[in-house]
C-alpha cells in the first residue's frame, strides 16, 4: 500500500536516502542539497513502509512563484504510477492553501512524465549542473 508523510521545513533520513541515490549515486549531480529544503513542504511516499520516492515544493520570493522539485523515484519502483502519485499529493498540498498555478525546472529526460501529469513547457531548455532542464508550469484551478 503507497502511503505519504509530509515533513515542513526540515529534511527527512529516508528523503536524504533517496535524493542522494537518485541525484548524486545514478545521475551525477553535485549539488543536490541546498537552503530551499529549509523552506520546503516535503512529501515521501512509502510502498509498505519502505520509502520510494520524494517531492517539495517552495514558495520563490525572488520569482513570487511556487516551484515543485527534487521529485525522485528509487529505480527499482519506478514505471509503477509513483511519481506522478507524488506530483499529485504536492498539488493536493499546494490547493490547501490556495496555489492557483506552480512551476517546475524538469530535466530533459522528465518532461513526458511532466506533460502526461498535465504541465506545459515554458521558454528554452537551460543548463543546471551542466545537464539540459526545461521551465514548466500547470494551473491548479
Amino acid at each position: 500500500m503507497l502511503t505519504f508523510k509530509i515533513f515542513y521545513n526540515e529534511l527527512n533520513k529516508d528523503e536524504i536516502y533517496i535524493r542522494e541515490t537518485v541525484f548524486i549515486k545514478e545521475q551525477g549531480f553535485k549539488e543536490e542539497f541546498d537552503n530551499i529544503d529549509n523552506i520546503s513542504t516535503h512529501v515521501l511516499a512509502y510502498l509498505n513502509n519502505i520509502p520510494v520516492g520524494c517531492g517539495r515544493f517552495y514558495f520563490d520570493k525572488i520569482k513570487n512563484k511556487y516551484f515543485i522539485g527534487r521529485v525522485a523515484i528509487l529505480k527499482k519502483y519506478r514505471k509503477k504510477g509513483i511519481g506522478s502519485k507524488i506530483i499529485f499529493k504536492l498539488e493536493d498540498e499546494l490547493k490547501k492553501i490556495n496555489v492557483k498555478k506552480v512551476y517546475l525546472a524538469s530535466q530533459k529526460r522528465a518532461v513526458d512524465f511532466y506533460i502526461k501529469c498535465g504541465y506545459k513547457k515554458e521558454g528554452d531548455f537551460f543548463l543546471e549542473e551542466n545537464y539540459p532542464h526545461i521551465l514548466m508550469y500547470k494551473n491548479l484551478e
